[in-house]
């Protein structure tokens, strides 16, 4: 009866011990991947020394002299026919709900200069399946004014 109430406790502490251990390793491993997060995130930061300059952007290129393919695969606006009408439209009603600072205020100019810059990051944004780094780079920003746009 002492040999089996023995047997037991062994049993119990050898399964406690080895619950012990997976909880462990599984929050070493959590800590591992969070690490391995912040690391990426920190080493593959875009700058502004790698992105053209937001007037020379791919989004400028395609606004001036893109075709309207082009032009609707990037903001998703109804048909061939109307789709840079439509842009136009909501761009006038963007206007007013969006301000740029005038080039003569105080501090940094804004990376973003036209009203046209910051309606297409946001429509292509909303609309498409671009990763920030992708925006980044069509746009000319960094990710620090991506987010803040």
């Amino acid at each position: 009866e002492d040999e089996g109430m023995l047997l037991l406790l062994c049993e119990a502490f050898k399964a406690h011990n080895e619950r012990v251990r997976d909880a462990h390793r599984d929050v070493h491993q959590l800590m591992l991947e969070e690490e391995w997060c912040i690391a990426m995130r920190t080493r593959h930061y875009l700058t502004t020394r790698c992105l053209d300059a937001p007037c020379e952007s791919a989004w400028m290129t395609l606004y001036m002299y893109g075709s309207d393919v082009n032009f609707l695969n990037v903001t998703r606006l109804t048909s061939l026919h109307v789709c840079r009408g439509a842009f136009h439209q909501l761009l006038s009603r963007f206007a007013s709900f969006y301000d740029l600072p005038p080039p003569s205020s105080r501090g940094r100019p804004p990376k973003l200069r036209y009203l046209h810059q910051v309606l297409g990051l946001v429509l292509s944004f909303y609309v498409g399946s671009m990763e920030q780094s992708s925006l980044c780079i069509m746009f000319g920003v960094p990710p620090s004014t991506l987010s803040r746009t």
